[in-house]
């Protein structure tokens, strides 16, 4: 198997474990405030890579050399502190609060036109071609999510909700071109320690300052409960680190268009894991969105597998 259709693999693991975050978020946000769910779940992931990094570093390969490639010394941090700053620090703040004031299907449409932003910064920032076929795809893709989601729910909005939801995909498109940046000098599991690391002071000194007063009932009371950490240890190890790790290491080799394409399958995944796990009504109308949303990434992706065969 070749490398792009790795990476464009990699890209899919990461996006579908993201579909099934939600639930997870669901339940633990029912005990706190998303900043302490942040803070838990991004200090709780800064330490399990610790420890991979840690043992990686220390088991040696049978040519002597280690197991898991990790150093940060002597590497320009320029676009590996603005990946972090963008993804997770902006984008989950700029998503938690944009759903706060409006309702979680408006904020969901909102969202999945990261594709077509990370369309114009693919051409604006990476000055790269980027086909009709691709520009099609993506707004049918948007398509798919608005039909997906309407009608779920009231479509409520606010001024203060578009504009937090807006911030999340900016960040959103720009974590795909600062990966890609700052993957010529940082391999995946760098790249997204520096994330975690960033993201685990950012929402600590966030979740302090808001629980102010509150602490017992905010943050004592949820990290008590076994149903928190059974939520932060999917949040924090797969949705966290395995997610990230996937899509920074598919980021690095597919275009930022490609690769944003896939964001949208989230949205597929969560439904999925909706009508499994929660046993929730599977409408027409999902299906139609789904399909919208699977054939138009497919479509936009289907001739990288044909190109690749050809040169193989």
């Amino acid at each position: 198997m070749n490398l792009k259709i790795k990476s464009l693999i990699a890209v899919i693991i990461g996006n579908s474990i993201f579909g099934f975050s939600f639930l997870f978020s669901k339940v633990a946000l029912q005990m706190t405030v998303p900043s302490v769910l942040l803070a838990v779940r991004f200090t709780a992931a800064f330490a399990v890579l610790n420890l991979i990094a840690f043992v990686g570093r220390n088991i040696k390969k049978k040519d002597g050399s280690p197991l898991v490639e990790f150093s940060l010394k002597g590497k320009p941090f320029k676009y590996v502190l603005l990946l972090a700053l963008f993804q997770p620090i902006v984008y989950f703040l700029g998503e938690s609060y944009g759903i706060e004031y409006t309702s979680s299907a408006f904020a969901g449409t909102i969202i999945a036109v990261i594709p077509i932003m990370g369309i114009v910064f693919d051409v604006l920032i990476m000055k790269a071609g980027v086909t009709v076929k691709q520009i099609l795809c993506a707004v049918v893709s948007v398509i798919g999510v608005v039909v997906t989601t309407l009608g779920a729910e009231g479509m409520k909005s606010s001024l203060i909700g578009v504009l937090f939801l807006l911030i999340a995909v900016v960040a959103g498109a720009l974590f795909y071109v600062f990966s890609k940046k700052s993957g010529e000098y940082f391999n995946a599991l760098e790249r997204t320690y520096v994330m975690f690391a960033a993201g685990s002071i950012a929402y600590i000194t966030v979740a302090l300052v808001q629980c102010a007063g509150n602490y017992e009932a905010l943050i004592l009371t949820p990290v008590a409960s076994g149903n928190f950490w059974i939520c932060i240890l999917y949040l924090a190890v797969m949705s966290s680190v395995v997610a990230f790790v996937a899509l920074n290491y598919g980021s690095s080799n597919v275009s930022v268009t490609e690769a944003s394409l896939f964001a949208n399958l989230t949205t597929v995944i969560s439904i999925v894991a909706g009508v499994v796990i929660m046993g929730e009504n599977f409408s027409l109308q999902q299906i139609i969105g789904a399909v919208l949303i699977i054939g138009s990434v497919y479509i936009a992706n289907v001739e990288v597998g044909k190109k690749e065969e050809s040169k193989g």
